[in-house]
């Protein structure tokens, strides 16, 4: 899983969105499915998705934790967009507040954790239970931090067993929730971002294009 880089320097750090890609469990897989194929004597190729909101790269609304939260719609585009550092951890099996108070973190950052999931092309590989994530003392640090986005290189930000109270820590302060980034080769530091969910009204998340590009 190749990073992308383009004449002006724009990296894409989005996952491949591909059959047989790694899902969250019980989660619905993505598949993709051509129904006209110019070979089988169609004027055209056409093809059907199905998958759930949080495949591969996707943003988390708080609508995913909150039964009245705002869907993927109503997150403000300069949340998304801007000035973004991304932090290597080097703790194998969590996000630390230990490790994440050596970095300055200020009011309005957009923070991406790297972890040792970027040491591999994960998106084909069975799911890794034992994921990378924050802790909740590291989530309301972040919360009291007021940064405005948080992403991952893998499905969530958080544990399997406290999914809902990082989720919900984060989301109720509107902090941005990003996950399931593609960071292999990519060196910490100070990157432009841009994110941009897929536009899809009540939706609790979307699958996103996600770019960088280094500051100089």
């Amino acid at each position: 899983m190749k990073s992308i880089i383009d004449a002006q320097g724009w990296i894409d750090i989005t996952t491949v969105l591909q059959n047989g890609m790694v899902n969250w469990p019980g989660d619905p897989a993505f598949r993709l499915e051509k129904i006209a194929s110019i070979g089988n004597g169609d004027g055209v190729n056409i093809s059907t998705i199905s998958t759930c909101t949080h495949i591969g790269t996707h943003v988390d609304a708080p609508l995913h934790y909150f039964e009245t939260g705002t869907d993927v719609i109503s997150i403000p585009l300069e949340n998304l967009m801007g000035a973004v550092k991304i932090i290597l951890i080097h703790h194998k099996t969590e996000i630390t507040i230990e490790e994440i108070r050596n970095y300055v973190i200020n009011k309005g950052d957009r923070i991406i954790f790297k972890t040792k999931h970027s040491n591999q092309d994960w998106s084909l590989n069975p799911f890794d239970e034992n994921l990378i994530a924050l802790t909740t003392d590291a989530a309301e640090y972040l919360k009291q931090k007021e940064i405005i986005l948080v992403g991952i290189d893998y499905l969530s930000i958080s544990a399997m067993n406290n999914s809902k109270e990082i989720h919900q820590i984060l989301l109720s302060s509107q902090i941005c929730i990003v996950e399931g980034l593609n960071l292999q080769n990519i060196e910490p530091g100070d990157y432009e971002l841009i994110c941009l969910p897929l536009k899809i009204k009540n939706a609790d998340g979307a699958p996103a294009r996600v770019l960088i590009r280094c500051i100089k």
